[in-house]
């Protein structure tokens, strides 16, 4: 199964090459396509996560991050603090009320919402396909990329620091489902 489903991401990762998209795209396709089984089948999903951590991810990332022109962290630091707030509070304002409707406690929606708001791998993908098809430039990518890459760190850092759900939090969910 393994095998089968990493000869259909490289086979779909190379005819989006070819098409001038990111090879990397087909695999959130085939995420989707695939979802049910993967949710029936977690011996399966633990060893496509450990072949894709281990081979696939680092080649993409070390990539993308080399591309980074590590000079406009300073130049642009204005430009990445603002897209850093738009994205922050716009994902906030999206996925917080989300949890009050589904009852979470403080804690665990605040959590849920740092967590969500995260976009690391699709942020540079886009990223890269608007470096790679001339619609941004490098100064462009580079801030983009710092962006996203400070969206990613800073929230889940929050997180993980301040609002870690507790147990109590977890049994809270755990009672309120059984009534």
């Amino acid at each position: 199964e393994v095998k089968f489903i990493l000869f259909t991401l490289a086979f779909l990762g190379f005819l989006a090459f070819k098409g001038g998209s990111e090879a990397v795209l087909p695999a959130y396709l085939v995420g989707a396509v695939l979802a049910n089984i993967f949710t029936s089948n977690r011996e399966l999903v633990k060893r496509l996560r450990a072949t894709s951590m281990a081979i696939l991810t680092p080649f993409y990332f070390l990539k993308a991050g080399s591309l980074v022109n590590a000079t406009v962290l300073y130049s642009g630091i204005g430009l990445i603090t603002l897209f850093f707030l738009v994205k922050t509070i716009s994902k906030f304002l999206g996925l917080f009320p989300a949890g009050v409707a589904f009852k979470f406690s403080f804690r665990t929606n605040m959590f849920n919402t740092l967590m969500m708001s995260t976009g690391l791998t699709f942020g540079t993908i886009s990223a890269l396909y608007g470096l790679n098809n001339n619609i941004i430039n490098k100064e462009q990518y580079s801030i983009i990329v710092l962006t996203v890459i400070s969206t990613a760190i800073i929230p889940t850092l929050i997180a993980e620091l301040f609002f870690q759900p507790t147990e109590e939090d977890k049994d809270l969910k755990r009672v309120e489902k059984i009534q």
